[in-house]
C-alpha cells in the first residue's frame, strides 16, 4: 500500500472538497438540543472559512430525536439567509423523504438526499429494523424518485470496514451493495467507517477496489476517531482517488452509545479543524481558509459549552499553508 502518491505533482494538482457534518452527524448523539439560531450560525461560519458542502440535517422522526425536529425550519431559514452550500440531509425511510418531495423549498435548498445502509445486515437490524431485502426495496423506490425531483441520491455504506455485532465484513458484500446502487444510476457513493474499525491498509485497499470497479462514482471517505486513525484513514482514502470526505467541527459526534448496536463509547468524527491543517500542509488544495475554521471552530465550543477534540485549535497550525 502507498499512503501517499509518489509524484509529490499528484498532490499540488488534487482538490479535495470536505464536508462538515457537525449540524447532523455531529450532534446527533449530543446530550443537549442545540438551538436552530445556534446551527445556522455555526453553519454560517464554517461557510465563510471556505467550506463548501454542509450535511445539514436528518428527516429522522422527532419522535426518535428532538435534534433535528427543526429540520424544515433550519432549511428555509438557510434558504432566507441566502447560505449558499452543497446541501446534503439524510433521509432514512420513505416517511422523511415524503416530507423533503412534498415541499417545493425544501427541494429548492436540498442538493443530496443520504439514504444509509449498513453492510452488515445485524447492525442495519438493530440501526433502521429492517432486513436488507427490505431496505433495498424501500431504498430503490426513493432512489427513483429523486431524477424527478432533481436530487442527488447519497448511498451511504455503513459499517464498511467492521461491525460491532459481526465483526469482519466481507469487502465483496460492500462492493455488493455499492454496484447496486451505481447500477440504478447512483453516482455519489459514501462508505462509513461507522465505529471506528477502519485502518489506513483497509481504506486504501477498498476505495481502490470499488475506484477500479465503478468508475464513474464519486466516492466519499466518511470515517470515525474511536481508535485514533480517523485522519491517517483519511487520508489513505485520498491516496487511492477519494476527492470528497467528511469531518466535524471540534471532532464532535460519530456513532452514538448503543446497547442494541453492541457499541460502548461515542465515536467521534474526524475533526475538520485538524484534518485541514494537514490538507493544507501536504499541498492539497481545500479552499477554506484555516484562520476562519479555527473561529468556526472556537463557536462551536461556545455553543456545546466544552473544550471539545480539534489539537490544531489549541496549539496552531505547526506551519504557514502553502
Amino acid at each position: 500500500m502507498t499512503v501517499l502518491p509518489p509524484d509529490p505533482t499528484l498532490i499540488d494538482a488534487a482538490e479535495v472538497t470536505l464536508c462538515e457534518v457537525w449540524p447532523r452527524d455531529g450532534i446527533q448523539g449530543w446530550s443537549s438540543t442545540v438551538s436552530t439560531d445556534d446551527k445556522l450560525a455555526v453553519i454560517a461560519a464554517a461557510l465563510a472559512s471556505g467550506v463548501s458542502e454542509v450535511d445539514a440535517t436528518s428527516f429522522v422522526s422527532p419522535k426518535a430525536t428532538t435534534q433535528f425536529g427543526d429540520a424544515e425550519e433550519l432549511l428555509v431559514r438557510m434558504h432566507e439567509a441566502g447560505l449558499k452550500a452543497t446541501v446534503r440531509v439524510l433521509t432514512v425511510n420513505t416517511r422523511s423523504f415524503d416530507r423533503i418531495a412534498a415541499n417545493p423549498l425544501l427541494r429548492e435548498t436540498i442538493d443530496i438526499c443520504g439514504f444509509p445502509i449498513s453492510a452488515s445486515e445485524a447492525h442495519n437490524l438493530a440501526n433502521l429494523r429492517r432486513s436488507h431485502a427490505d431496505h433495498l426495496e424501500a431504498l430503490a423506490r426513493m432512489i427513483d424518485r429523486c431524477a424527478d425531483l432533481a436530487l442527488t441520491p447519497l448511498f451511504c455504506v455503513a459499517t464498511a470496514y467492521g461491525c460491532p455485532l459481526e465483526g469482519v465484513v466481507a469487502r465483496e458484500r460492500v462492493l455488493e451493495l455499492a454496484r447496486w446502487a451505481y447500477d440504478r444510476g447512483v453516482r455519489t457513493i459514501m462508505l462509513g467507517d461507522t465505529t471506528g474499525m477502519a485502518d489506513p491498509r483497509h481504506a486504501w485497499e477498498l476505495f481502490t477496489l470499488l475506484g477500479r470497479e465503478l468508475p464513474e462514482a464519486r466516492l466519499v471517505g466518511h470515517f470515525h476517531d474511536t481508535r485514533g486513525s480517523g485522519i491517517a484513514n483519511t487520508l489513505a482514502a485520498i491516496a487511492a482517488g477519494v476527492r470528497v470526505v467528511d469531518a466535524s467541527l471540534g471532532g464532535l459526534g460519530g456513532e452514538p452509545p448503543s446497547v442494541e448496536q453492541n457499541h460502548s463509547g461515542e465515536s467521534g468524527n474526524v475533526c475538520t479543524e485538524d484534518l485541514v491543517a494537514v490538507l493544507q500542509r501536504m499541498g492539497y488544495r481545500t479552499g477554506i481558509d484555516l484562520d476562519l475554521l479555527l473561529d468556526a471552530g472556537r463557536l462551536v465550543e461556545r455553543v456545546c459549552g466544552t473544550t471539545l477534540r480539534s489539537q490544531v485549535l489549541r496549539t496552531g497550525p505547526a506551519v504557514p499553508a502553502r
